[in-house]
């Protein structure tokens, strides 16, 4: 739910299971169940840096501070998307927890004028990146941060040009090639229901 939420009524729904003024019989909102919500009220710009500071205090583990990376890569803001990238796409001294949490948060729905750069980004980066980050960082970095939520017939074209002519690794050209299969998928999709719906 948190994940699928777009609309005023359910964010404020999550705002209110978050803030415990709202309930669901038989639920518990766990320490990892609010970082599930603070994440997704961050994607959606519903709230900032301030709350999930306030929340990283209150979970004050390494853990906390890996949902709170993640959290803040989620926020819909070019600032924060580009601490975040560097952080996880170009730093080899992120720890590995913690880079995978900011990598799976990065690529969010509905944030795609901030994330449109990314794209070029990440093909020059998927270059590169078991020699400069390392086969663990990597590889979350390529398998995980894939552009799959920008799918587009643009977005084929590009990563089908960087398959042509890359020299990166053979991991790396497995990763982009499986993210291809994905987006091609999606399009695919897309088609259908579009066919589906006339």
């Amino acid at each position: 739910m948190a994940g699928a939420a777009r609309s005023d009524d359910a964010l404020d729904e999550l705002e209110g299971l978050l803030a415990g003024t709202t309930g669901v019989p038989g639920l518990e909102v766990d320490t990892d169940l609010r970082w599930v919500l603070v994440t997704a009220l961050a994607a959606r710009g519903r709230l900032g840096e301030d709350r999930i500071a306030a929340e990283e205090a209150r979970d004050a583990t390494i853990s906390g501070r890996e949902h709170a990376a993640g959290a803040r890569a989620a926020l819909p803001t070019p600032e924060a998307k580009e601490a975040a990238w560097q952080q996880a796409f170009v730093d080899p001294e992120t720890p590995n927890e913690t880079q995978r949490s900011i990598v799976t948060s990065f690529f969010q729905h509905g944030q795609d004028d901030v994330l449109a750069p990314y794209v070029g980004r990440f093909l020059d980066v998927a270059g590169t990146a078991y020699e400069r980050l390392g086969t663990q960082r990597a590889s979350t970095a390529l398998r995980f941060g894939f552009p799959t939520v920008l799918a587009s017939p643009g977005l084929l074209a590009d990563v089908d040009a960087w398959l042509a002519t890359t020299q990166a690794n053979a991991n790396a050209v497995r990763y982009v090639t499986e993210g291809r299969s994905e987006v091609a998928r999606a399009l695919a999709a897309r088609t259908a229901d579009a066919d589906a719906a006339r």
